[in-house]
């Protein structure tokens, strides 16, 4: 095929919380088997004093960019982005803007002639609970200058059609394989359990006890909230390592862990990106399963996550009890890994972005996915193989 242009654009560098990571890697991965230009502005000049001891300039500049958002959102115009403003001076093919939430939509304002510039146009959001969705109504207009829009929540779609008029289809998210797999060369486990983001606060008590009085157990898990992502590369790199040195990982239903949001953000549930991570760096998923229909069409293989009430009674022995089943538990990290490869990598998402718009995949699209379908393969006849499987068994 000739070279198709490509613009991707995201605002994960002028709000570079933790949860934007999912936008950077996405784009990163299409870069990689596209002609594509990544466009992802910093934010304004004032944000370079966000810190502990924010300066009198940024908390000035947030001020000023809120009210400002408020005053145009209460005339009934999109809020204000505080993306640096850029400017598109050439002319592609197609255009992806991806986001977490409605609100950031409003960085498209700061992408001067995006839509005269760019053929076809679609966007990604990731949350899109109904429940904000009259109150980011302004914002969910702007979808309506794109020819296709994606979103994570397909329980939100049908309550999404009343504000946004163009064709809306469920995108699941996915995780970068490559970067992820253990395999080939199956590192390790030297984690015993590695828990990141949301979590079950009893479960996670019980295995900081654990980690306090046993010197032998190693409980990794975040220690602080709401910092700036220095480097995209970086951080993602950093976890994807220790979920691949993990034994187990834990990833619980987000009702389940946090009920007060239930009867407000969380009628609604959605498959999150922590399941594709865990099973794609061959962790043993521990915890519960969202209540989504989607979970199980893609995490349709046994203990693709192994249910950890969080009112377990002895969670030691739980752990234990565990390890003792080498071959059940060497089969479930080869598993969730090469299922991964198979079907949950950011490339797939892209092809089925390409297949909606009825556009052909690249050489380097299908050359990923061969190349990771190659991996699978070898990992999975690994686990009849007796002697890779003892190697395995003794690394988990």
């Amino acid at each position: 095929m000739t070279a198709r242009s490509v613009l991707l654009s995201s605002n994960y560098n002028a709000w570079p919380e933790v949860f934007n990571g999912q936008c950077y890697a996405f784009l990163n991965v299409v870069a990689g088997v596209e002609n594509a230009d990544v466009l992802a502005p910093p934010g304004a000049k004032y944000t370079a004093g966000r810190a502990i001891r924010p300066s009198f300039s940024y908390l000035f500049g947030e001020l000023f960019y809120r009210s400002q958002s408020q005053l145009l959102r209460k005339l009934g115009k999109a809020g204000q982005s505080n993306m640096q403003p850029v400017h598109v001076d050439r002319d592609y093919d197609l255009f992806m803007f991806m986001c977490q939430f409605p609100v950031e939509l409003t960085a498209l304002g700061r992408i001067e002639n995006w839509r005269k510039r760019c053929g076809k146009a679609v966007a990604f959001i990731l949350e899109t609970w109904s429940h904000v969705h009259e109150s980011t109504k302004t914002e969910l207009a702007l979808l309506n200058q794109f020819d296709h829009v994606f979103v994570l929540n397909r329980e939100s779609i049908p309550n999404l059609r009343k504000y946004v008029t163009v064709p809306i289809s469920f995108l699941s998210t996915a995780t970068d394989c490559l970067l992820s797999t253990p395999f080939p060369e199956n590192p390790e486990r030297f984690v015993d359990v590695f828990s990141m983001g949301r979590r079950s606060v009893p479960i996670h008590e019980k295995l900081v006890a654990l980690a306090g009085a046993d010197n032998s157990f190693m409980y990794s898990h975040d220690t602080s909230k709401q910092g700036a992502i220095t480097n995209w590369h970086e951080h993602r790199l950093m976890t994807a390592n220790t979920i691949k040195r993990s034994k187990y990982f834990i990833a619980y239903n987000h009702a389940v862990v946090d009920p007060s949001s239930e009867s407000k953000n969380f009628k609604e549930q959605a498959l999150s990106t922590r399941y594709f991570e865990g099973a794609a760096g061959g962790s043993v998923v521990l915890g519960s399963a969202p209540g989504c229909q989607e979970f199980g069409e893609y995490f349709d293989w046994e203990d693709a996550v192994i249910d950890l009430p969080e009112d377990v009674a002895d969670l030691r022995g739980f752990l234990s009890d565990l390890d003792a089943q080498t071959e059940r538990m060497a089969l479930a990290r080869v598993t969730n890994a090469a299922q991964c490869l198979k079907r949950h990598d950011w490339a797939h998402r892209w092809a089925l972005i390409l297949d909606t718009l009825g556009l052909e995949h690249t050489v380097e699209l299908e050359s990923r996915l061969d190349k990771m379908a190659s991996i699978a393969l070898a990992a999975e006849k690994s686990i009849g193989n007796p002697t890779t499987q003892r190697s395995q068994m003794a690394l988990g």
